[in-house]
């Protein structure tokens, strides 16, 4: 889902804004408003990192009360073939989205093993 703030393509008529006096400004007013949509877009996949994590703390915890490994092969290549399906569905790169998930996996673990590292901690066992 992509934001829309306004029309990059108006050139000042529609918007109320003043219209550029010069190919370069028209260029720079599309570019301040492509910047802004993703800002917006930064911040929306910012929010779903930190909602993906969240779900991850929680997965964490259920983990060291069943007493379930951190490392989950088979559901880390799922997520990685799901990655990879949907980059070339889309026609995107599938390295990229494979190095992404590789770093959202490899955050999610390390959080889960705080998780379980910490329990030990306070454990008197």
């Amino acid at each position: 889902m992509y934001f829309s703030v306004e029309d990059p393509n108006d050139e000042g008529g529609r918007n109320g804004s003043t219209a550029p006096t010069s190919p370069a400004e028209s260029a720079l007013q599309k570019l301040e408003f492509l910047r802004a949509e993703l800002d917006e877009i930064d911040s929306a996949l910012m929010e779903t990192v930190r909602a993906r994590l969240e779900v991850c703390l929680r997965i964490g915890h259920l983990k060291q009360e069943a007493d379930i490994p951190v490392v989950q092969p088979a559901r880390m290549g799922l997520v990685h073939e799901r990655a990879r399906d949907f980059a070339n569905a889309h026609g995107l790169s599938p390295d990229f989205f494979n190095t992404l998930y590789t770093i959202l996996i490899a955050e999610t673990c390390r959080l889960e093993e705080q998780i379980i590292n910490a329990d030990f901690a306070s454990d008197p066992e």
